[in-house]
């Protein structure tokens, strides 16, 4: 059932908090070029083989305790990796010039407990088509699944929560923003215009004078909360 909503009210639903998606703490390191080789991912990476230009494969630990194992090219990550940090979080994909670019999956927390995200990255960030996970807090269970621009829902994507509601349609730095339908979980549908993450104008039905009653075409009402 369509509805016509005239005021902008916030936004009740979210996918993740504060519509945001956490980030990671990649690390990048600038070396010169060169052209030692090595073919062994238990090989010891050192930092004078990164700046003399390491190319081959090893393992690479960082002061801080930040780990790499894959291949290196130009002494930097280029290829196939695994990152991993003291905290738990790890990556498992493509690395080109020492980022996150490719394909991959990034999984924050020990365990499968954490948030995580399968897909696309450039430089380092969630860009292209990916799905995010919430693995915990009041999110736990809702799913994107769409574009990303820079870590940010932007683009067409669909937003699963875990209380059986959902939303589909066009997204913008992380927000709801442009044309979408969103589910309720007893399967009644809104579908309309939403903007910076807030209702904007719903396409058919109208608003009862007190502001908080949505007449439908077949006598149904809709409480606004």
């Amino acid at each position: 059932m369509k509805i016509l909503l005239l005021l902008c009210v916030p936004l009740m639903f979210s996918c993740g908090k504060k519509n945001e998606e956490k980030g990671n703490d990649a690390t990048e390191i600038a070396v010169n070029e060169g052209n030692n080789t090595e073919d062994s991912l238990s090989k010891e990476v050192t930092l004078e083989m990164m700046n003399s230009g390491y190319i081959g494969k090893g393992t690479y630990v960082f002061p801080n305790g930040l780990k790499y194992v894959g291949k290196f090219k130009g002494g930097r990550y280029h290829g196939q990796g695994t990152f991993t940090n003291t905290t738990g979080d790890k990556y498992v994909g493509d690395f080109r010039d020492g980022f996150f670019n490719g394909k991959g999956t990034y999984t924050w927390g020990e365990g499968n407990k954490g948030d995580k995200y399968v897909g696309e990255w450039k430089d380092g960030k969630h860009n292209g088509q990916g799905t995010y996970t919430w693995g915990e807090g009041n999110n736990k269970g809702d799913k994107y699944v769409g574009e990303f621009v820079n870590n940010q829902k932007t683009g067409q994507g669909t937003c699963t929560y875990a209380n059986g509601e959902k939303y589909v349609g066009e997204w913008k730095d992380g927000k709801s923003h442009g044309e979408g339908i969103y589910t309720l979980a007893d399967g009644r549908i809104i579908e309309g215009l939403f903007e910076d993450g807030q209702y904007k104008s719903i396409l058919s039905g109208e608003y009862n004078d007190d502001g908080t009653t949505i007449d439908f075409d077949n006598g149904e009402k809709y409480i606004v909360e």
